[in-house]
């Protein structure tokens, strides 16, 4: 199983400002050497001893990830602005040819996890196949009031592609293709949003944004840690700092020490932090990164929980 990010921010879109990009380049000159400036080998040498926050950028689209199996069938997460870019890549191939399948798994239907799917072109496109699946209750009808002509003036059955919906049951298992099973848990957050997690063979990937976890539910969170247990690759919604979250009770979000916490407690291999906040900029991102890594080290004597930020095109081998 594999998954890529296409967006990684939260509650809204964050694209990068002219400025900024200015104020990168003139941070990056100062530190460069004319060593470092020799050849094309020296720069990259250079470039890579820089932190992220300098040489690269998180991303500012919202919510957006592309899952594979094992066979390399398609599970698309959430459609937030993100999806327009995978969609673009993806008509290279079988879907420009009206011949792609997948599947596509709904968390919530909030603006940031559905806002991308109006540009999603192989939706577009006769002869491909598309499967949803969700926790939720009325999928549909939620997708079609994002239609409807006095917010988007493409109606949701001008996308010609043949799409199915499917609703589970909180905790049902279900199947996507012969490989992986999923199953359900819903996540405090305002309107409701659901985690899922993916198993292949004895391999498994939870994806748990838009969840708030406080001080509170950390006293009677069994039944989390059994859902999250023993997970290889947990996707955590970290989008506050620690002390953000405790000003912002019942706003649906959680920090990166809570989702350490959670991930120790539960033996999880691999947390990878996510929806981040849209006003945070990279060197922000940079400092919440080693603050979580820094707070990890002072529970973690073992070094068994390996943290990651998540950024836009982060692919991991699960």
């Amino acid at each position: 199983m594999r998954v890529k990010f296409w967006g990684v921010r939260g509650s809204i879109g964050s694209p990068v400002r002219p400025e900024y990009i200015r104020s990168k380049i003139e941070s990056i000159l100062t530190l460069a050497t004319p060593m470092d400036l020799q050849s094309s080998e020296s720069i990259q040498r250079f470039l890579d001893g820089l932190s992220f926050s300098r040489h690269s950028t998180y991303g500012g689209n919202t919510t957006s990830l592309e899952i594979r199996d094992k066979e390399d069938r398609l599970i698309l997460l959430d459609s937030g602005t993100g999806v327009r870019d995978l969609g673009n890549q993806l008509m290279e191939k079988e879907f420009g040819k009206g011949k792609g399948e997948a599947y596509w798994v709904m968390t919530h239907t909030h603006w940031d996890h559905i806002q991308g799917m109006p540009f999603f072109v192989p939706l577009f496109i006769p002869g491909n196949k598309f499967e949803f699946h969700t926790a939720m209750n009325k999928l549909e009808e939620r997708l079609r009031y994002q239609h409807a002509f006095t917010h988007f003036p493409v109606p949701l059955d001008q996308y010609l592609a043949e799409k199915t919906f499917i609703e589970h049951a909180e905790g049902e298992s279900f199947n996507l293709g012969p490989h992986i099973s999923v199953t359900s848990k819903s996540m405090r957050h305002p309107g409701g949003s659901f985690s899922y997690r993916f198993s292949e063979g004895d391999k498994s990937l939870i994806f748990a944004s838009d969840a708030e976890f406080n001080l509170d539910e950390m006293d009677n969170i069994d039944q989390y840690l059994e859902y999250f247990q023993g997970a290889d690759v947990l996707v955590f919604d970290t989008q506050y700092t620690f002390e953000e979250s405790l000003q912002k009770i019942d706003w649906g979000h959680s920090s990166a020490s809570m989702a350490t916490d959670i991930a120790l407690r539960a033996g999880v291999k691999k947390l990878v932090m996510f929806h981040h906040d849209p006003s945070y900029d990279d060197e922000k991102l940079d400092a919440v990164f080693l603050r979580a890594l820094k707070y990890k080290e002072m529970f973690d004597a073992s070094g068994r929980l390996e943290i990651k930020m998540a950024y836009e095109g982060l692919e991991i081998e699960i």
